[in-house]
């Protein structure tokens, strides 16, 4: 099941109660969530911002359901520095 879109906006947070109650319908070895994030570079030093990712996984997991995996996007690899 894939749930798309912005944590914490109002509109997804049934979606997301749901998930969570799946996750322990099914039991957690059977529940896998991954949590996929943009990491974006600003500024011509392309200096990449983990801030919005450790967000998101704040407010999902205030939500009761944390990620088992973290799966980060970026224009370039991330940097040492940035994992």
């Amino acid at each position: 099941i894939e749930l798309g879109g912005t944590v914490g906006d109002i509109e997804s947070m049934p979606f997301i109660e749901a998930l969570r109650q799946l996750k322990y319908d099914v039991g957690v070895e059977n529940f896998a969530s991954v949590f996929v994030s943009l990491v974006p570079e600003l500024g011509v030093v392309g200096e990449q911002k983990t801030k919005p990712t450790q967000h998101g996984v704040k407010n999902l997991a205030s939500m009761g359901l944390s990620p088992d995996l973290i799966v980060c996007r970026s224009e370039r690899p991330l940097l040492e520095e940035t994992k």
